[in-house]
């Protein structure tokens, strides 16, 4: 046999592998945004998360019209104020800066109370969708199933959209 021979079979083979191997491998996509804004236990965790944002942006917006006034107050009167009523304000425009700025780390920061809420609401609802779609994929032998809001998938056949199992799967854990 000869060379020419032996590699035409070792590339017919790997052909056949390669068939093989790409026809076993099942995949199956969801769309997770969708799955949030349908699945009832999501919808409410996010009602609640908003509603205790808009109560911590309002009083956001308190401090910083609170500033706002101060430091007009002052504009407006510095020149008739004494220097210790002037150092007086200053301070008081000095401290309530610190305050604003200790809100926006403490509540509104990466490791503010809004994000500590956010985990403790949508946290729990986020690891039951996984563990639903984890549970799919094992029972229906998915290699891998894919998101689509991560962008990831141009153009998926519809027939491979577990979006609606999920939900499904979702509402009878209820």
């Amino acid at each position: 046999m000869g060379k020419k021979s032996f590699l035409v079979i070792i590339f017919v083979f790997v052909l056949v592998i390669v068939g093989s191997l790409s026809a076993q491998i099942k995949i199956g996509y969801v769309d997770s945004q969708r799955i949030l804004n349908e699945f009832d236990e999501a919808r409410e965790a996010q009602a609640k998360l908003d509603m205790e944002a808009k109560k911590l942006q309002d009083e956001y917006q308190r401090l910083l019209a609170k500033l706002d006034s101060l430091n007009k107050e002052y504009e407006r009167q510095r020149l008739i104020m004494s220097e210790t009523r002037r150092k007086e304000k200053e301070e008081e425009i000095m401290e309530l800066q610190r305050q604003i700025q200790d809100f926006q780390v403490n509540k509104l920061g990466p490791n503010g109370e809004i994000y500590q809420k956010q985990a403790e609401l949508v946290g729990p609802v986020l690891e039951k969708i996984k563990k639903v779609i984890q549970k799919i994929g094992e029972e229906e032998n998915y290699d891998y199933i894919f998101d689509t809001v991560a962008g990831n998938i141009l153009y998926a056949d519809p027939a491979h959209d577990l979006t609606d199992k999920v939900l499904y799967e979702l509402k009878r854990m209820k």
